[in-house]
């Protein structure tokens, strides 16, 4: 019977318990640990403030060598939690090979949290994509602006109280509709059907008559 090895089935990297330590020890009032839903045993998750949020991301790249950015995106827990939006950051220690997951809640009234693109470029488009879809802004992004919808698109189609059937303004085309030159192509024609079955049937009877 075979048995597949599991994170269950390993010790936790002791890398990661002096990771863990060290932060605690730096941040002891700025994080708080969360239960490990991203990377499970081999990966840590804290929850931040929002207003203790690039400090925190500042020191995470220069002090603990979390040096690329996997993902950012945003939750909608619309009525179950205080706070509706949760944005969370995937960070990855190449140096370490080590993986941290960031947490920062926002409520609906003001979704606000400071943008990280001044420490990762490549959350341009990731921190767009979450305001385009969440509505949740990112402060000092610099070009925050729709990147899957149109910019005169109205509301945030991912949240999860957006109408179904919301039916968005009629938009005139941004630019003319381009004529099909195809249309205008003219081929010479290679073969007629029926003047080449013409001969044919006539060569037949030609040769049947010789005979």
């Amino acid at each position: 019977m075979l048995h597949y090895i599991t994170a269950k089935d390993m010790d936790i990297p002791q890398s990661q318990k002096n990771l863990e330590q060290e932060l605690n020890t730096k941040f002891s009032s700025k994080l708080k640990a969360l239960k490990p839903l991203a990377w499970k045993e081999y990966g840590l998750t804290f929850g931040v403030k929002a207003e203790d949020s690039f400090e925190v991301m500042k020191s995470l790249k220069e002090d603990f060598s979390f040096d690329m950015l996997i993902d950012v995106t945003c939750v909608d827990w619309l009525d179950d939690k205080e706070n509706r939006f949760e944005v969370v950051y995937q960070l990855l220690s190449l140096e370490k090979k080590q993986r941290l997951c960031i947490k920062i809640e926002v409520p609906e009234t003001e979704p606000k949290v400071a943008s990280v693109v001044k420490l990762w470029p490549a959350a341009n488009f990731l921190e767009r994509e979450a305001w385009d879809m969440y509505g949740v802004e990112f402060e000092d992004h610099g070009d925050l602006r729709r990147i899957l919808m149109y910019d005169e698109f109205k509301g945030h189609p991912l949240r999860k109280d957006y109408p179904i059937l919301k039916k968005q303004p009629r938009l005139e085309l941004r630019v003319p509709e381009l004529h099909n030159t195809s249309k205008d192509m003219q081929r010479q024609q290679l073969v007629t059907l029926g003047k080449t079955l013409g001969k044919r049937n006539s060569g037949s009877s030609e040769k049947g008559s010789s005979n």
